[in-house]
């Protein structure tokens, strides 16, 4: 049983090994490519701000 355990492991780690060194490199995405562009997260925030601050401010206005 010890046997059958070793070899199996010793079997997925091969594989493992194998399987990263022949693997392209995966390439990192540039920032155009993602939607977490932080200059556009900080216009993004700020906006959000701006539109709660709005919000708030008619909220606080009496209706007359």
């Amino acid at each position: 049983m010890k046997r059958l355990l070793l070899g199996f492991g010793l079997a997925t780690g091969i594989a493992y090994a194998v399987r990263e060194w022949f693997a392209a490199p995966q390439p990192a995405p540039s920032w155009e490519e993602t939607d977490n562009d932080p200059e556009d997260l900080s216009d993004d925030l700020a906006q959000r701000a701006r539109q709660a601050e709005g919000a708030q401010a008619s909220e606080d206005t009496p209706a007359t």
